[in-house]
């Protein structure tokens, strides 16, 4: 065989794994491998390299881009109120609360974009952890005010699209490449997500009326 094959061995020392986990994987069809007339294993070296985990595109901060963080928050902010006139679901709400949710959702915004302008992790998780406050704020002040946990998610999740739909529009703006663009998208979920298990926490912790 030529060195585009590798031996049971060899597969299993470049995926980091015990020759038997590769072997279960290549008996439950998992992985291709090919038998040599001596009932040898043998795999091709593409498919082993392709399932070698992939570095990750470092962050790149929203202003190193290109965006500052400003003018997304500016565009987020002018999506959100566009949308929000087409929702029935804050008549609910009076006045003095559509305020306290707005004001608290804009602060959150503005928090989880300086957490995508900076690449020093001190500082994007002082940023992170008070976005995630606000967030449990967020939860317990919806359950004082009867929202149900699926219904303050629900909100949230309307709020969630339209960042992310912002997000999206820098990727498109700034016609990046599909690796940074992926890596920008990770870092939005992956402080979105803070956010919403912070939201979740918040809402159960608010004891139900008697």
């Amino acid at each position: 065989m030529g060195s585009g094959w590798l031996t049971l061995g060899e597969a299993s020392r470049m995926l980091g794994v015990d020759p038997d986990t590769l072997r279960r994987w290549s008996d439950g069809g998992k992985v291709d491998l090919l038998r040599t007339p001596g009932g040898h294993r043998r795999f091709r070296r593409e498919t082993i390299e392709s399932m070698l985990p992939r570095p990750r595109t470092a962050h790149r901060p929203l202003s190193a881009i290109g965006e500052p963080p400003d003018r997304v928050a500016s565009e987020f902010r002018r999506r959100v109120r566009s949308d929000m006139a087409e929702q029935d679901g804050h008549s609910r709400f009076d006045e003095a609360s559509l305020k306290w949710f707005r004001e608290r959702g804009m602060r959150m915004s503005q928090l989880l974009l300086g957490a995508l302008d900076t690449a020093e992790p001190k500082g994007r998780n002082e940023l992170l952890r008070e976005a995630a406050h606000l967030g449990s704020e967020y939860g317990r002040e919806a359950a004082r005010r009867e929202l149900s946990l699926g219904e303050a998610v629900e909100v949230f999740l309307f709020f969630r699209a339209r960042f992310m739909a912002e997000i999206a529009n820098v990727a498109r703006r700034e016609r990046l490449d599909p690796a940074p663009a992926a890596s920008l998208f990770e870092e939005a979920d992956r402080v979105l997500d803070r956010v919403i298990v912070a939201l979740i926490q918040g809402h159960q912790t608010l004891p139900s009326p008697a």
